[in-house]
C-alpha cells in the first residue's frame, strides 16, 4: 500500500509539473537581469550581451487582433519582447557591438509602435463604453439613494423588497466593475503609449555614435578611411584612453575598438591590463631636472 501510494504521488507530481506553464519572456528577463547586471558591473560586457541575446526568440510574434483578450495577450508579448531587446541593446552597446545595438533599438521601437497602434482605437472605445455604463449605473443609484438606504436599514425584508435590494446591489457591483474595466484598458493604453515613445531617442543615439565614428575614420587621412589603421592610431595615443573617463568608459571604448579590429593585439593587451588579467607595465620615470 505504501509503495502504491508513493507511485500515485509521484505520478500526480509529474502530471502537475507537466501542466505548469512555461515562464513568459518577461519573467525570464526579470530572472536573468541580476546576473546580467553583475556582469555589467564587472565590465564583462561581451558575456552580458551573450546572455541577453540568448533571451531573444528566433522568430518575431504576430499581433493577434481577434478580440480584446487576444490583443491584451499580444500587447504583453510585444512589450516583453521590446524589453528583452532593450536589454540586448544596453549590453551590446557596452560590448562595442554598436551595429547590433542599433538593430535592437529599431526592433524594440517597431514592437512598441505596433502594440500601441493596434490597441489605441479599440481600447479607447472600451474605456469610453465602460465610463458611460458606469455613469449610467451611478445615476440610477443616485436617483434611488433614499430608497436603497431605507432597504439596507431594514432587518427583515419581504420578497419584493429583497428583489428590489438585490437589483440595487447588482447596480452597485456594476459601478465597481465598470470602474475596474476603465482602469484596466486605460492602463494598457498608458503603458503602450509610454513605451512607444521610448526608443526613438535610443535609435538616434546609436545612429549618431556610428556616424560620428565613421566620420572620424574617414577624416583620418593617414589611414585613407581604413578602420583598422584608425584603430591602430588611436590605441597608441594615451590621450584617447584618458578621454574615456572612468574604468567602465575605458572598457566600453576598448571593446568597441576590438569590434572594429578583432586582430589588433594592442587593443587586446589594453583590455587585459584594464581587466587585471595581466600586470600593467611599470610607469616610466620622469625626467630629472638639470
Amino acid at each position: 500500500m505504501r509503495l502504491s501510494a508513493l507511485l500515485s504521488f509521484l505520478l500526480l507530481s509529474a502530471a502537475l509539473s507537466a501542466q505548469a506553464p512555461a515562464p513568459t519572456l518577461g519573467e525570464r528577463v526579470k530572472a536573468e537581469r541580476p546576473m546580467i547586471d553583475k556582469l555589467m558591473a564587472d565590465l564583462n560586457f561581451p558575456e552580458a550581451m551573450k546572455r541577453a541575446e540568448a533571451l531573444l526568440p528566433t522568430t518575431m510574434p504576430i499581433f493577434d487582433k481577434k478580440d480584446n483578450g487576444a490583443m491584451v495577450q499580444s500587447c504583453g508579448i510585444f512589450l516583453d519582447l521590446a524589453e528583452a531587446n532593450h536589454l540586448a541593446l544596453e549590453t551590446s552597446d557596452s560590448a562595442g557591438a554598436w551595429e547590433k545595438a542599433l538593430e535592437y533599438a529599431k526592433t524594440a521601437r517597431a514592437l512598441t509602435t505596433e502594440c500601441y497602434s493596434d490597441i489605441k482605437e479599440p481600447f479607447a472605445q472600451m474605456v469610453t463604453s465602460y465610463t458611460v455604463l458606469g455613469a449610467r449605473a451611478k445615476q440610477v443609484l443616485d436617483e434611488n439613494d433614499a430608497r436603497i438606504k431605507e432597504l439596507k436599514a431594514k432587518t427583515v425584508l419581504d420578497a419584493s423588497e429583497r428583489q428590489e435590494l438585490d437589483l440595487a446591489l447588482g447596480v452597485e457591483k456594476e459601478v465597481g466593475d465598470d470602474a475596474k474595466w476603465v482602469k484596466f484598458f486605460q492602463t494598457y493604453l498608458d503603458v503602450a503609449k509610454r513605451d512607444s515613445g521610448l526608443y526613438d531617442p535610443l535609435v538616434k543615439v546609436m545612429e549618431d555614435k556610428l556616424k560620428g565614428e565613421a566620420d572620424q575614420i574617414a577624416e583620418y587621412k593617414a589611414g585613407k578611411g581604413e578602420k583598422t589603421k584608425w584603430v591602430e592610431a588611436v590605441i597608441l595615443s594615451p590621450a584617447y584612453m584618458e578621454a574615456q573617463g572612468d574604468r567602465a568608459g575605458k572598457a566600453r571604448w576598448l571593446y568597441r575598438l576590438a569590434t572594429l579590429d578583432p586582430e589588433n593585439k594592442k587593443v587586446q593587451r589594453q583590455l587585459d591590463i584594464l581587466m587585471g588579467r595581466v600586470p600593467a607595465p611599470p610607469a616610466k620615470p620622469g625626467k630629472k631636472g638639470k
